[in-house]
């Protein structure tokens, strides 16, 4: 349930909300501020699913290979989810801040976000299907 929490909310928002905010908000302004908060809170939410992820792949036995496999999915999820809410995001909002001079470095750096967006949801996909496989008898 916790790895499908986390990655629900991932999609989600990444891929229902957001773009749903752009197009139905006419200023583009607010859409943005409403999507980075809700952002935030997914990655924050990122943090207490992979801690409590990886106290239950610890303790739960399994098979070696699938357990630790899950673990590196985990840790490379919550690393993508500290860069992106402590790095990414404050870099993007001091550059929205800028203004229109920092038009280009926004661009940039909202690409850069956007596809550690993806990989992380692309390893969501894996984690949800790994902690659901059993391991042959």
């Amino acid at each position: 349930m916790i790895a499908s929490l986390w990655a629900g909310a991932q999609w989600a928002v990444g891929y229902l909300v957001a773009p749903t905010l752009f197009a139905l908000l006419d200023d583009r302004r607010e859409a943005g501020r409403i999507a980075g908060w809700m952002f935030e809170r997914v990655n924050l939410l990122g943090l207490g699913c992979a801690a409590l992820l990886v106290a239950l792949l610890v303790a739960r036995r399994r098979a070696a290979v699938t357990r630790e496999f899950l673990l590196v999915v985990v840790v490379a999820m919550l690393a993508l989810s500290l860069v992106l809410q402590f790095w990414i995001q404050p870099t993007m909002q001091a550059l929205k801040l800028a203004g229109e001079a920092a038009g280009a470095a926004f661009a940039t750096w909202h690409g850069v976000s956007s596809g550690l967006y993806l990989l992380q949801s692309l390893l969501a996909g894996v984690l949800v299907v790994g902690v659901q496989r059993r391991p042959p008898c």
